[in-house]
Formats: C-alpha cells, structure tokens, sequence
C-alpha cells in the first residue's frame, strides 16, 4: 500500500493552498478532486477588499491578513512561475452627499488612515453613470484564482500528486492511527471542498449557508477603468477590453447552473452602471461556502482526530486562505491549538 502524510479532498482555493503549505513543511500528500460544478474558486473575483460594504466597514483581521496574503502568493508565484496576484486599489462609486459624508468620517478613523483615501475623485469613468465622486480603497488586491488553481492542478498533475476522481466517502476506512482509501494511505484527511461539505456523512453537522453568485465576462472597449470599480455591480479587467462583473446572490437555488432570472438581473445592473456599448462574452455561476457565523471552519472531528476539516472560507477567501491555511498546518504538524473564532469545535458546545 502507498502512504503519504496527508490525504487532501477538494482542490478549489482552500485545498490548493493547504496542499502548497503542507509540501513546503516538507509534508506528501495526495489530492482528491473532480473539478466539482458550481465551485466558487472557479468564479470569484479573487479580490481582497480591506473595507466592505455599505457602511465602509473594516474587514475582520484585515491588518494580519493582507500582509499574509501577499507574502504567500507571491512566494507561489516564483515557484509556480506564474501570475496571478495584482496588487490593485478599488475605486468605489459616491452617489450621493450622504455617502460622501460618510466617506469623510470614516476615512479620518485612526484604523482606516491606511485604507481609505482621504481626497475624493470628482465624477466617474469615462463610460460609467455620473457619479457624485470616487473614493479610492488602498492596499487592496485580486489574485486570479481560476489562473491559481489551475497553475496548481498542473504542478500536481506533473508530480503525480492528484487523482480527479470523485472522492467516495464509503470506500474510506478511518482507523485509529490511520485512514486508507484504495491504494493509499494517510496519517490525516482533510476535507477542503467548499459546498459539497453537505455531502460529507463526517461533517455535515456544520452549519453552512450557501449561497449561489452568477457574474458575466463582459468586452467592454470603451471603459477607462483600470483598477477594480465599484458601483451597483463590480468591474474587474482582466486583461485587454474584457472585465468580470457581478455578482447576483441566491439563497434559494435547485443547481450550480447559470440561470437566465440571473442573467437578466445582472443586465439590469449593469445597463444602470454602463453609458457604453457592451457584449456578454459568459455567463458564469458559483455556489458560495460559508458558515453561519461567517467565519471559517477549522479542526478535527469530534470523534474522529484523523478526519480534518478546512472550509467555510466564503466570498473573502483570497484574503482569509493563506491566514489560516498556515494556521492550519502548524495545527497538523506541531499540534498548535487552532484559534477559538473560527474552530470547529464551536458547534459542538
């Protein structure tokens, strides 16, 4: 039988990121994964937005996860030598006095000086809806992560490292010292698989949300944007003319398929954003992990210490992975105690 230190399920943004730290410690490891529809890391944006929504708040351990973020992918990027990291601010819509007030107070908090601009732009993009003014958010950034993982898939592939294939949940046999699983086997499993933990007989005791976000890829020849756009929907260039824009959310949902109630609502938006002609390139849907208390999963099963769990990284898992995915390994090699907020011992008290 073959015997590796790790099994990792799920090769999405949180199984790629493990799966890199656990071979920089130094660690083998095998990855399950089927190339899942409907996964959210196939989709997303990518973007790490240190100040979020409407009420301009600050992202939660926004201070240690943007530095950590940074150093990590870039640290992939030499070995993997790809890009796909882009250190980028946002431009974020004022439309109107309320919001501009706004704005002015909470760019003037001591815990914001380092985000949020000060002076505001007068008006919009040339080929947005005027707007009152612009604000820029800084130290933010967006990390391709179809490009990531994919990049990962092939360095895994080339090693022999991943088998994609459907994990069968019945044909693993847990042990007190050990899990096997046809061929193989591992010290520990850890679970990475984003909202097909719902599936899992092991797990699915965690409370997770899921929500559905279509996005489309739009050419757009004409929009003098930049950097990141905020406005009713986000505008993301990635390369040339086109841009990924979005994103709708769904709580009730049948699949991970686009759905044309989606689409038309994305039209809507964007033609209320737009003063320019567009053409839909794709349209594109994702079905979102996160956990009811928006904070990620981490820990061993309660019966079960061989059986892992990493998930429930969300809509900011470009910014919340590389934090604790590190936390995560010195969690399976050193043993150091995961962190209360976001243990997964918190839903069994």
């Amino acid at each position: 039988m073959n015997k590796v230190d790790f099994f990792i399920v799920g090769q999405g943004l949180a199984g790629s990121l493990l799966a890199a730290e656990l071979l920089a410690a130094g660690k083998t490891i095998r990855v399950f994964d089927a190339n899942h529809q409907g996964a959210a890391s196939a989709v997303a944006a990518g973007i790490v937005n240190p100040i979020t929504g409407r009420r301009l708040v600050k992202s939660w351990m926004i201070d240690a996860l943007i530095p950590k973020a940074i150093e990590t992918y870039q640290r992939q990027e030499k070995l993997l030598q790809k890009n796909f990291l882009y250190q980028t601010p946002i431009q974020r819509a004022i439309n109107e006095v309320s919001e501009e007030n706004l704005w002015i107070t909470r760019s003037g908090y001591e815990d914001n000086i380092a985000y949020l601009s000060r002076d505001l732009i007068p008006g919009s993009p040339v080929g947005m809806q005027p707007a009152l003014a612009r604000g820029i958010i800084k130290q933010a950034c967006r990390v391709d992560l179809p490009a990531y993982i994919h990049a990962w898939k092939n360095y895994f592939l080339d090693r022999q490292l991943l088998e994609q294939t459907n994990f069968d949940y019945a044909s693993l046999i847990v042990e007190s010292d050990q899990v096997k699983y046809n061929d193989w086997s591992a010290d520990k499993i850890i679970f990475c698989e984003g909202h097909q933990v719902v599936n899992n007989p092991w797990f699915n005791f965690v409370p997770m949300v899921l929500a559905k976000g279509e996005v489309v890829i739009l050419d757009i020849p004409n929009l003098s944007v930049e950097e990141i756009y905020k406005s009713n929907l986000t505008f993301v260039r990635l390369g040339g003319d086109r841009f990924w824009v979005g994103a709708t959310y769904d709580w009730k949902f049948e699949n991970g398929n686009p759905t044309e109630v989606g689409k038309a609502e994305l039209i809507e938006k964007i033609e209320a954003d737009l003063t320019i002609p567009y053409t839909i390139i794709d349209h594109q849907a994702a079905i979102r992990p996160t956990i009811k208390d928006r904070r990620p999963a981490l820990g061993s099963h309660p019966k079960f210490s061989n059986l892992i769990l990493f998930n429930g990284l969300g809509t900011k898992g470009a910014s919340l992975g590389p934090y604790w995915s590190s936390a995560m390994v010195r969690f399976l090699i050193y043993g150091d105690a995961i962190d209360a907020s976001v243990n997964l011992d918190r839903f069994n008290r």
